[in-house]
């Protein structure tokens, strides 16, 4: 394949790609260090002088400060080593993700691959973003120069996450890299490793590749230089026909489906429905794969899509011109909300940017919208409706846009829409005869919807709460398949992240994972079996591919019964007692992506980075002060009302260390705020009966910059607030090992 830089297709993408241009210097835009467009195997060497600061020598790519921020976001990433990348020279290291530092991370997994013996298979495929097939080829042709065959899409074309971790299980692989950055702004990248489970590696087996590379720096260091070694292109052992002889995994897929969510029953919902079901592509990789596996389950005909096409730039998408001129980013994250206190509403700013009012036009009102993103993990769902139900989607804290005078496009939380689809399944299951079969339960991370254990509650459900990220739900998984497999007959104890054993019975089958940000997959009655025999609850990562079909055989189901989705939302709440009917996930980002001067945004982002640490080490000493003794609940609760006067903090009942993140138990509400991996952004979650209270909380939490108040430093050791983010991490390793 041949690679050429970016070229824009709009003048806002352009915009975007002429600030890049002009930020790059010459030296840069000249000193191609890998060059992927020749065809034959090379070698390249990287010498002491490289690793050195900017600034220190002429060959310098400060390769050393970029072992130790890949090494910080490996111990902590919840969704594999991100960053920024240049778009148009990817091999610019001023940007923490590039061609060069990927190689050296891609080499210390290969390392670790030749300590272990059998075959070492693995897939590399990609989504949409800037680059992403050049990323692919780096990694599948210094895989190949070093013996380990890799399986790739044919002219590496997109292929949703979920598909990739699918294969991998299935096939019985040894792993796979995958480049994406989820609903990230356009000029992000990541690589997220996945292992022979199809899952993403926790912390600790990721130090095992960062200890490599740190052997190869050392080397460097030591001797001088080492060199990498890439194939040819057209290497045997870089196979782009197995794949397609597949059709990509998507006739297994449909097969898989079949076994889940995709029932009889449901299709046959989906057959009988009168309107579509849209699917929002943004540009992404859900088209390719999805078109085919619903017209091998036989409902095609009753999906149109929007977006399909693929775009980097994810159709602007998220992108704006701001009040400054300058071009600014959001993302294309659906779920990111902004609430105004003054005039008590909320908005969807990423949904504010794609003219829907135009789009949707033409369909009826009850018609659902589904959104994807770029890698296809993650559903939000909307539908259309009149006007006239503003009220009750205040009432309920749902957000809504504009459609014109008459019409607006309802927008669900993933938090409010699995909670429809939850219960959907259950009595999907129950209606089965399957229900009384086995000993279902739930999944879920501590930041997602409180309602989502108070509806489990109701119908005696246990549930499993992890830190957040799917890696941690699927490592739970695993655990829970292990235990199957060595004590037959017997009841399954699992210990969550708040310390408690949870039964899940005998026989445990998974009738639901997922995460607020919007990934969920359900559970087979019958256990998932690997053509090498290994068996499964659950696939590893999160799906909108089953998100949609249950999700499309839901909104069908109303459909026939004269429903809306805002009615079974409400009837939920009401048959199940739900207190957390509100909620709020607050981003508090300290810099800005979308700045232009990479030096200006990398000053800025390390200043954040301060006062995210100090906001985290605030709230973790207050839960493990809590936690050890130091501090009785009374003396929480008095530091946190002399730092936050105007909430109220009379009745707060526990609070706890979960993992990655600090929570705090009220009688009618909770509250979360976490460190969002190594970027500069704190995010505060909150759930309970009062909507603007939740959100007045989370604001609060999430923009504090951590000073120390008096009653703080009074009542909390010096000593014991210095190591705390490290005794954090201690304990959630004793998590890891306790399970």
């Amino acid at each position: 394949m041949q690679f050429n830089k970016p070229i824009g297709k709009s003048d806002l993408e352009n915009l975007l790609l002429d600030s890049v241009e002009n930020d790059t210097p010459e030296e840069i835009k000249n000193n191609l260090l890998i060059d992927l467009n020749n065809p034959k195997a090379f070698s390249f060497t990287l010498t002491k002088d490289n690793l050195a600061s900017f600034g220190t020598n002429p060959r310098a790519l400060n390769l050393s400060n970029w072992f130790e921020n890949y090494q910080k976001e490996a111990m902590i990433s919840t969704a594999g080593i991100r960053g920024l990348q240049n778009p148009l020279y990817p091999w610019d290291t001023r940007y923490p993700l590039n061609l060069v530092g990927v190689m050296l991370a891609t080499m210390g997994k290969i390392l670790v691959a030749q300590d272990h013996p059998g075959d070492k298979t693995k897939i590399a495929a990609c989504e949409v973003r800037y680059n992403s097939s050049q990323y692919v080829e780096l990694i599948a042709r210094l895989q190949a120069a070093n013996q380990l065959k890799t399986y790739v899409t044919a002219d590496y074309l997109p292929i949703p996450i979920f598909l990739i971790s699918f294969l991998i299980y299935m096939y019985d692989l040894y792993g796979g890299e995958y480049i994406t950055s989820s609903h990230a702004i356009s000029k992000k990248i990541a690589t997220k490793d996945l292992n022979t489970q199809g899952s993403q590696y926790i912390p600790d087996e990721s130090m095992l590749f960062v200890n490599k590379v740190k052997d190869l720096l050392d080397i460097i260091k030591n001797k001088g230089s080492y060199t990498f070694h890439f194939s040819a292109k057209d290497s045997p052992l870089i196979d782009q026909t197995f794949l397609s002889s597949i059709h990509n995994g998507t006739d297994l897929y449909a097969q898989y489906l079949r076994s889940s969510v995709a029932t009889p029953t449901n299709l046959s919902l989906i057959h009988q429905a009168q309107k579509p079901i849209l699917i929002e592509c943004m540009g992404g990789s859900i088209f390719a794969t999805l078109d085919p596996v619903l017209n091998k389950l036989g409902i095609d005909q009753h999906f149109q899509y929007l977006h399909k096409e693929i775009d980097p730039f994810f159709h602007r998408i998220g992108k704006v011109i701001d009040e400054n001129q300058h071009f600014f980013d959001w993302s294309c994250d659906t779920t990111i909300m902004q609430a105004n206190q003054k005039t008590r509403s909320l908005s969807v700013p990423v949904v504010d940017t794609v003219n829907y009012s135009q789009l949707l036009q033409d369909y009826p009102l009850g018609t659902t919208l589904l959104m994807t993103d770029p890698d296809a993990d993650r559903l939000v769902t909307t539908y259309i409706d009149s006007a006239e139900s503003i009220a009750r989607c205040e009432k309920l804290g749902l957000a809504y846009g504009r459609l014109g005078e008459d019409r607006i496009l309802v927008i669900f939380t993933p938090n409010q829409s699995f909670l429809l689809t939850i219960d959907f399944q259950y009595r999907a299951l129950v209606r089965a005869d399957l229900w009384d079969k086995y000993n279902w339960f739930l999944m879920k991370t501590t930041a997602s919807q409180r309602s989502w254990d108070e509806w489990a509650s109701a119908h005696q459900i246990p549930v499993i709460n992890t830190p957040v990220g799917f890696k941690e739900l699927a490592d739970s998984m695993q655990q829970i398949e292990k235990k199957i497999q060595t004590q037959p007959g017997k009841d399954i104890y699992l210990k969550d992240v708040y310390g408690q054993d949870i039964n899940l019975g005998s026989n445990p089958r998974l009738l639901f994972a997922g995460e607020e940000s919007g990934g969920e997959i359900f559970g087979p009655s019958d256990l998932i079996s690997s053509q090498g025999g290994r068996q499964a609850i659950s696939m590893r990562e999160k799906s909108a591919g089953e998100a949609i079909i249950i999700t499309a055989a839901l909104s069908s189901h109303l459909e026939a019964t004269g429903q809306s989705l805002l009615d079974y939302l409400e009837q939920i709440f009401n048959d199940n007692h739900i207190k957390s009917r509100f909620e709020i996930r607050i981003d508090q980002k300290y810099y800005n992506e979308s700045e232009p001067d990479i030096k200006t945004l990398l000053v800025a982002k390390e200043k954040g980075l301060h006062v995210k640490t100090q906001n985290n080490s605030y709230f973790l000493s207050l839960a493990l002060g809590y936690r050890d003794g130091i501090l009785q609940l009374d003396q929480v609760k008095a530091i946190l009302a002399e730092c936050f006067p105007q909430l109220n903090f009379t009745d707060l009942i526990d609070t706890k260390f979960v993992g990655d993140g600090t929570y705090f138990l009220f009688k009618e509400k909770c509250l979360e705020v976490r460190p969002s991996g190594t970027d500069a952004v704190n995010k505060a979650y909150s759930y309970g009966l009062d909507q603007w209270e939740c959100i007045s909380f989370a604001q609060a939490i999430s923009s504090y910059e951590g000073t120390r108040n008096p009653l703080h430093q009074q009542l909390i050791p010096q000593p014991f607030y210095d190591q705390v983010e490290t005794y954090a991490l201690e304990l959630y390793a004793l998590y890891k090992q306790n399970q």
